[in-house]
C-alpha cells in the first residue's frame, strides 16, 4: 500500500510540473459572432471610439463639479492566496472641475492618514486622483514611471493593434438604472508589444464606454519592480444624458526583481464620486497644473463621513477580490507568460531561516533556494542546504499550480528536512536561532522527517480549508550542535517509523488590519493515520486555536483573548502528536515544554495600552491551561517523550500565571516577563517578533 501511495504521489507531481507548455498560445475559441475581429466586435469598438471623440460637442455639457471620496491602502502579502496586512491607510477627499473641451482640475481637500507599520511611501499623484476621461489615447501609470504611452484599446488607431471578442450581452446595475451592455474583450494581436488585456462595456444603445477592467502585459511596465497593475473604471449616466465617473479602482503589486522573498507591496486605491453639478459657469480653480491640495491644516480637518478602515475588505487574505479577478480574465484572454512580469527564474529566500539557522539538532545550516515561476501563476520551489551539525544534506521541492476562485493544488517532496512536533509554534525562526545561541534552546523538539505530500486548498465561507494526503518516514533527532556560549537542552528522543497520514484543516487568517480594526481568527487541524493504509502509527488528533482582539474596547485600552485545545488518540500514537505545554508559546512561566499529555487546552487574556503612538505600548496578562494524559497508548507515548532525563514532579496537571509586557516601535517587537503560580512555576523573560512577520524570519 505505501508503495502504491508513493508512486501516485510522484506520478501526480510529474502531471503538475509539465501540467502548463512552456510557450503559451491564445485560445481564439470561434463564437457564433465569429470569434475575435468578428464584424460585429470591429462595428462596436469603432462606435465607441467615434462617440468617445466627439462626446462633448453632441452635448450641452459646458463644465461640471463633482466630488471624490476614497481610500488608499499600502499593503504586503505572503504571496498568491495568503495573508495581507496593512501597513498604512489614507482616506481622500477630492474636489474635481471640468470644463469643454478637455479642461480638468483636482483639488485635494481633505486626507487623514495612519502609519500601522513603518513606511516612508511617497504615492505617485495619479495614484491620489480620479480619471475623469476613461483614460486619453495614451494610457500612463505612476505618473509615467510605472507604464508609459500604452494604446488605448478606444484610440481611433487602436483596431491595428488590438484584436476584439464580442463575449456577452447583460445588464449592469448602476446607480438609479439598470443599463444593458455589451462586453467586448480586448488584446493585443502581437502579445509581447505593451497593451492592456481585459474588457470593456459599452452601452448597447450609444455605444459609450460605461466600464474598463484591465490589465497591462508585461512589456508596458516600465518600472523592474511591478509585478501587476489592475484597473476598475466604471461610468455612471448623469442626467439621463453624460456618462461620467462613478467608480474606479486600481491595484498596484511590487516584488523584489532578481529575488524571490514571501512577500509583495500592494498599493490598493479606491475612489468614488458623486454629487455632481453642471453648467454652473463656475470658472476653474487658479492653480497651475491638472492636480493640487489644500494646507495641511485644512487637509487634517476635512470632516469625512467613512471611517479611515471602511473600503477595507476584512476577508481579503481570503477571497479573491474584484481587482484580483481582472487578472484571472486576463489569464483567461492571453497565457500569463505574456502578463508576468517578473522573472520567471529567480534565487528565492521563502524566509530567513530557510536559507540561515542554528538549531540544537542541525548545529549551523545554510542553504540556497530557487523558484520558477509556470505558466497561468503556478511556480516551482526547490530549497536545498547543508547541517553541518548534523553532517546532513537537507532537499524540498514543492510545485503549486492556482485555480480560479482563489484554489489551489500542490504536491511537495522532502528528504531529511527537519520539523517541529508542536501543535503551535512558540516564536518566529530568527528568535530560535538567537536564543540558541545566547541561552542553549531554539524552542523547538525537533525529528527529522523525508517522504512526499499532495494537497488542495481552497476558500469556505469565511476560511480557507485545506485537504492533505502525506506519506512520510519521521526518525528521532539527537543533540548535534557544538557548545558555543551555553550548555543545549537536550533533544528528545521520538519515535522512528513511517506514517501515511491524512490532514483536513480550516483557518481563518487576521484581519488584514487585525492590529487597528480587531476581529477573529482560527486555525482548526484534524490529522488521522492508520496501518491499514499504511505506515507505522495509527490515531487521530486534532488541534484547534482561535483568537479575538479588540484594540480599542474603551478608553483606549485593548482586548486580546486567545485560546488552544487539542487531543489526539489512538491504539499507537507516536511521541510527535503530543501536546507539550509550558513556556513561550502555551502558557508563560514555566519551563519551556516541562508538560505533556494527548489532551490539552489554554486560555489567554491580554490588556493592553498605548502609551505613545508608535513607540511604546503596556499589557498585563493572564494564562491559564491544563494538560492530561488519558489511556495507554497516551501514557507509552508520554514515556517515550520523557526520555530525555530525569524527570522530577508530575508533568501534567494545571497551569497558571500572569505577566506583563511592553511592546516597541509598532509592536513589532515584545518584551514580556511572566510568573508560574502553580505547579512549580518560574520567573520567564521571553522576547519575541510580531507574529505577522514569522513567516519572513
Amino acid at each position: 500500500m505505501i508503495r502504491r501511495l508513493r508512486a501516485a504521489i510522484l506520478q501526480l507531481g510529474l502531471a503538475l510540473a509539465i501540467a502548463s507548455p512552456a510557450t503559451a498560445q491564445f485560445r481564439s475559441q470561434p463564437t457564433a459572432d465569429g470569434g475575435w475581429n468578428s464584424p460585429r466586435a470591429l462595428e462596436l469598438i469603432g462606435r465607441a471610439s467615434e462617440r468617445r471623440a466627439r462626446w462633448t460637442a453632441e452635448g450641452a455639457l459646458q463644465d461640471y463639479q463633482a466630488h471624490a471620496r476614497g481610500h488608499i491602502y499600502f499593503l504586503y502579502d505572503l504571496g498568491q492566496n495568503t495573508e495581507r496586512h496593512l501597513i498604512k491607510a489614507d482616506q481622500l477627499a477630492l474636489d474635481l472641475y471640468w470644463r469643454a473641451p478637455d479642461r480638468a482640475r483636482q483639488l485635494i481637500v481633505g486626507r487623514q492618514e495612519l502609519k500601522v507599520l513603518p513606511t516612508n511611501i511617497r504615492y505617485h499623484l495619479d495614484h491620489l486622483t480620479v480619471v475623469m476621461d476613461n483614460y486619453a489615447d495614451r494610457i500612463h501609470m505612476g505618473e509615467g514611471a510605472e507604464v508609459r504611452d500604452v494604446l488605448h484599446p478606444a484610440a481611433a488607431e487602436a483596431a491595428e493593434t488590438y484584436d476584439y471578442r464580442l463575449a456577452d450581452s447583460l445588464s449592469l446595475l448602476m446607480p438609479e438604472r439598470e443599463v444593458r451592455v455589451y462586453k467586448l474583450e480586448v488584446r493585443p494581436r502581437v502579445p509581447s508589444l505593451a497593451a492592456i488585456v481585459g474588457a470593456v462595456y459599452l452601452d448597447r444603445a450609444t455605444a459609450d464606454i460605461v466600464k474598463m477592467e484591465f490589465t497591462f502585459t508585461a512589456a508596458a511596465y516600465i518600472d523592474e519592480t511591478v509585478d501587476y497593475i489592475n484597473v476598475h473604471l466604471e461610468n455612471a449616466m448623469w442626467h439621463d444624458q453624460y456618462w461620467l465617473p462613478y467608480r474606479q479602482g486600481i491595484e498596484l503589486r511590487r516584488e523584489f526583481e532578481l529575488l524571490k522573498f514571501p512577500a509583495g507591496s500592494i498599493i490598493r486605491a479606491e475612489l468614488r464620486i458623486r454629487d455632481y453639478e453642471f453648467n454652473t459657469g463656475t470658472a476653474l480653480p487658479p492653480f497651475r497644473g491638472v492636480v493640487a491640495s489644500m494646507p495641511r491644516d485644512s487637509l487634517e480637518n476635512f470632516e469625512f463621513d467613512q471611517g479611515l478602515y471602511d473600503a477595507l475588505d476584512p476577508d481579503v487574505a481570503l477571497t479573491s477580490p474584484s481587482l484580483e479577478e481582472i487578472r484571472q480574465e486576463a489569464t483567461r484572454i492571453v497565457s500569463e507568460h505574456y502578463l508576468q512580469r517578473v522573472a520567471p527564474f529567480r534565487l528565492a529566500v521563502p524566509g530567513a531561516s530557510s536559507v540561515f539557522r542554528f538549531r540544537r539538532a542541525e548545529g549551523l545550516y545554510l542553504g540556497p533556494a530557487v523558484h520558477f515561476g509556470l505558466p497561468r501563476g503556478g511556480d516551482f520551489l526547490l530549497l536545498g542546504g547543508y547541517a553541518f551539525g548534523a553532517k546532513r544534506l537537507e532537499l524540498e521541492g514543492r510545485v503549486r499550480i492556482p485555480l480560479p476562485g482563489a484554489m489551489e493544488i500542490g504536491i511537495a517532496g522532502y528528504y531529511d528536512r527537519i520539523d517541529d512536533t508542536s501543535a503551535w509554534p512558540a516564536s518566529s525562526g530568527a528568535v530560535a536561532t538567537i536564543a540558541a545561541f545566547a541561552d542553549g534552546d531554539d524552542y523547538r523538539e525537533p525529528y527529522w522527517f523525508s517522504g512526499g505530500r499532495l494537497y488542495f486548498n481552497w476558500p469556505l465561507l469565511s476560511s480557507r480549508a485545506r485537504a492533505l494526503l502525506a506519506w512520510e518516514r519521521w526518525e528521532s533527532a539527537t543533540l548535534e550542535a557544538e557548545e558555543l556560549f551555553s550548555d543545549y537542552r537536550p533533544v528528545r528522543q521520538l519515535d522512528d517509523g513511517e506514517v501515511a497520514r491524512f490532514e483536513l484543516g480550516l483557518e481563518r487568517p487576521p484581519a488584514v488590519a487585525v492590529e487597528a480594526v480587531g476581529g477573529a481568527s482560527w486555525d482548526l487541524r484534524i490529522d488521522a493515520a492508520s496501518p491499514q493504509v499504511g505506515g507505522d502509527f495509527e490515531y487521530v488528533a486534532a488541534a484547534l486555536s482561535a483568537q479575538q482582539h479588540w484594540p480599542d474596547l474603551v478608553g483606549g485600552v485593548g482586548l486580546r483573548l486567545s485560546g488552544a485545545a487539542g487531543a489526539v488518540g489512538g491504539s499507537r500514537i507516536p511521541a510527535q502528536r503530543l501536546f507539550p505545554a509550558g513556556g513561550r508559546g502555551t502558557v508563560r512561566g514555566y519551563d519551556f515544554h516541562r508538560f505533556v499529555g494527548n489532551i490539552y487546552g489554554e486560555l489567554g487574556i491580554d490588556v493592553s495600552r498605548v502609551l505613545k503612538r508608535p513607540y511604546l505600548s503596556a499589557a498585563i496578562f493572564a494564562d491559564a491551561g491544563w494538560a492530561g494524559i488519558e489511556g495507554e497508548s497516551a501514557g507509552r507515548a508520554v514515556d517515550r517523550w520523557n526520555r530525555v532525563g530525569p524527570v522530577t514532579g508530575p508533568t501534567d496537571g494545571w497551569l497558571v500565571s500572569v505577566g506583563a509586557g511592553v511592546g516597541l516601535f509598532f509592536d513589532i517587537l515584545r518584551l514580556d516577563v511572566a510568573r508560574g503560580l502553580t505547579n512549580q512555576g518560574v520567573w520567564e523573560f521571553i522576547f519575541s517578533v510580531r507574529r505577522e512577520f514569522w513567516a519572513w524570519l
